[in-house]
């Protein structure tokens, strides 16, 4: 009794809490443990799409071409960089880049699609011309346009 393993206690900070449930991830966790997850998921996903960017006053500037980028604050504390100006359909976007800006001006990197008419934005790092042209059309063709305006371009 009282043990780790049964539901109402939080495999995290091992607290018996009447918020303790399973999630969809399958871990059994309480509120506020389960919201630092989703918090630390959403900022690794973040910089690991090389998205994440300073907090003002730093220049919203990319760290590889030093263009200007639109910077959002998040849902979990953070700054994220997305390419100004493009707003792309929800389908033409591949899962984990579609961030969306709420009306409170925060960005979100959603796990669930939403509606396939919505509009998101991408994060720069896809179409920087520093780095290799994407495949995908659409954002192939945002990244020339950005490689067209990028000093010393060939």
């Amino acid at each position: 009794m009282g043990g780790l393993y049964e539901p109402h206690i939080c495999r995290a900070c091992q607290q018996g809490r009447p918020t303790v449930a399973q999630r969809r991830t399958g871990a059994i966790l309480c509120d506020p443990c389960y919201q630092d997850a989703l918090t630390l998921d959403a900022h690794d996903r973040a910089i690991a799409e090389r998205a994440d960017a300073p907090p003002p006053p730093a220049p919203p500037r990319c760290r590889d071409c030093a263009r200007h980028q639109d910077r959002y604050e998040t849902r979990y504390g953070h700054w994220v960089l997305l390419e100004p100006r493009v707003l792309l359909p929800i389908p033409l976007v591949p899962e984990g880049r579609r961030w969306i800006v709420s009306g409170d001006g925060r960005a979100e990197n959603h796990d669930t699609p939403p509606p396939p008419e919505t509009r998101c934005r991408i994060p720069h790092r896809l179409v920087c011309p520093v780095w290799p042209r994407p495949r995908q059309p659409l954002l192939a063709a945002v990244w020339d346009l950005n490689r067209s305006h990028h000093p010393g371009a060939g």
